[in-house]
């Protein structure tokens, strides 16, 4: 049939292109780094999973998949950690493993054919081992999944703890996959809920080589790519000393009264949002504050974090700007530029959120 040569033809290129990213993320010059190297390892696993499911034989009475699957969860997670630099990996995080060694282990005699009691067993109860091995991988990637999204959201904290431009210091395209790979996951599920009555044991194996080379398409490409974000770490030995300066200071109610009216009116003279890559460190050091006594202030006393602090300046900035009959004849992505955001698309997703309004819906209101 057509589509099931198409999807051959995708499961190839599919499994082609990650060998190929995989070993141009190896060759690179000055890009050897350790993130690079979980993404390589990643990527490996991923198109040796696909290429198993094309060449491997089907066993008519125990369609087990490919244990090779149990790899990507921990690998994917690795590397999330530590291109966030969410915390180091060590020794003992090989445990995640386990579970591959496991079932490689368990399903060894299938593979080698010869005749034993285990693998006699194997086949006579192949459906009840079926469902245990596919809940297994379901859980498995559930429980990844959602180190990984609970990962990417403290690293979003902290991004918008110290910056006013997140252009670039966030994973927002793993974020997006994580969603759908979380939408594929529910799909899975109930698809294995379909085939473990009908037996039809091939739609889950497709279903989960397409998901696994569109992996490697996302994937690959993004990583290939992404540059080197933010860490929180990078700045922990100097929030320790400004966590001894904020203790020193005692932070009172009359000593917050007076940095907020020296913040304010800094924030309306000098106007420091109108620099797009505005950092908290930077305005701290031009208010004389600690960066940890900065950020206390604003957490504390607005209910903000530094990103959404600077950008609602930026958003009154914008809308005088809109509001001026001077600059009717300006575009609203030059106005944008004007009032200090670094993109067209981050300017639009934080007017709407703020005013609820498109900067274009609200320029027509001013008419």
């Amino acid at each position: 049939m057509v589509i099931s040569r198409l999807i051959e033809i995708f499961l190839a290129a599919g499994a082609v292109q990650g060998f190929f990213l995989a070993l141009v993320l190896n060759t690179r010059k000055n890009k050897r780094t350790r993130s690079n190297k979980l993404l390589s390892a990643l990527l490996i696993v991923l198109s040796a999973a696909v290429l198993h499911s094309l060449l491997a034989p089907s066993f008519p009475d125990l369609h087990i998949g490919e244990p090779l699957v149990f790899f990507i969860g921990p690998l994917l997670c690795f590397y999330v950690y530590e291109v966030t630099g969410f915390r180091s990996i060590s020794g003992r995080d090989a445990l995640h493993f386990l579970p591959f060694v496991l079932v490689l282990l368990f399903l060894t005699p299938v593979w080698t054919g010869i005749p034993t009691t285990f693998a006699e067993f194997l086949f006579r109860n192949g459906p009840p081992i079926n469902i245990v091995l596919w809940t297994l991988i379901v859980l498995q990637y559930g429980y990844y999944w959602w180190r990984i999204v609970s990962a990417l959201h403290r690293h979003r904290s902290a991004v918008e703890s110290e910056f006013s431009n997140l252009e670039g210091k966030t994973l927002s395209w793993l974020f997006l996959f994580l969603h759908i790979f979380g939408a594929f996951l529910l799909v899975l599920v109930l698809t294995l809920a379909i085939v473990f009555h009908s037996n039809q044991y091939d739609l889950v194996r497709t279903l989960v080589s397409l998901g696994l080379s569109a992996s490697v398409f996302v994937i690959g490409y993004n990583g290939l790519f992404q540059e080197k974000v933010f860490s929180p770490a990078s700045l922990s030995s100097e929030m320790e000393n400004n966590r001894r300066s904020l203790r020193s200071e005692g932070a009172s109610s009359e000593n917050n009264n007076e940095s907020m009216k020296r913040l304010t009116a800094y924030m309306d003279s000098a106007k420091p949002y109108l620099q797009e890559w505005l950092t908290l460190t930077e305005l701290a050091a031009k208010l004389g504050m600690t960066r940890n006594r900065l950020s206390h202030l604003i957490n504390s006393e607005l209910g903000e974090n530094f990103y959404s602090f600077v950008n609602r300046y930026r958003v009154e900035e914008a809308k005088r700007l809109l509001a001026d009959p001077k600059n009717a004849s300006f575009t609203i992505l030059s106005l944008a530029y004007e009032a200090g955001f670094p993109s067209k698309s981050s300017f639009h997703s934080v007017f709407k959120e703020s005013t609820g309004l498109t900067p274009s819906g609200y320029r027509k209101t001013l008419q």
